[in-house]
């Protein structure tokens, strides 16, 4: 598939093994891409290894934050939609682009979030308001809010129009 050593110790949270390859980067690629355009730092975002996320974002002069597999999708969508609560905490706090799109429907990471039903990410979304935008659209012209109706996630619902409500 194209992973390095690198990418494999964060897919699998090996902190300890992680933390010494960090400590000699000269001899790796941080940045290495996978077949499918993915990154050790995607790895260890969709895995959910958040002290595995920590420590990459201890180096983050040094690893790209927005790298993009080749379908689009970033770290920060991958965590969201696998609902890796703790991971888009830390995420959050990154200067990293909230509203990516990825390069076939035009989905955030809000929309997948919503779609999947990650009911604690899309909280911890909402009360990042001031820097997502929650009425952008896919390339079907669809909101996050016409996604979680038409797969059924009430819950998801429930808590957009909860947030509506206190923003009036």
């Amino acid at each position: 598939d194209g992973n390095t050593a690198f990418m494999l110790a964060c897919q699998n949270g090996h902190t300890d093994v992680v933390q010494l390859l960090l400590d000699n980067s000269e001899i790796i690629e941080l940045n290495a891409r996978s077949n499918n355009g993915g990154t050790a730092f995607m790895n260890a975002c969709h895995y959910g290894h958040k002290d595995v996320v920590q420590l990459l974002l201890n180096h983050s002069d040094s690893i790209d934050l927005n790298a993009r597999r080749n379908n689009g999708e970033t770290a920060f969508m991958i965590a969201c939609y696998k609902g890796h609560k703790d991971v888009v905490k830390l995420l959050l706090d990154q200067n990293i682009d909230l509203n990516a799109r990825d390069h076939f429907s035009g989905w955030t990471a809000f929309m997948l979030a919503c779609s999947f039903g990650q009911k604690e990410v899309v909280k911890l979304l909402l009360d990042h308001s001031d820097r997502i935008d929650f009425n952008s659209k896919n390339i079907n012209g669809e909101t996050a809010m016409m996604i979680a109706c038409r797969s059924g996630q009430e819950d998801i619902v429930q808590l957009i129009v909860n947030h509506r409500r206190r923003k009036f």
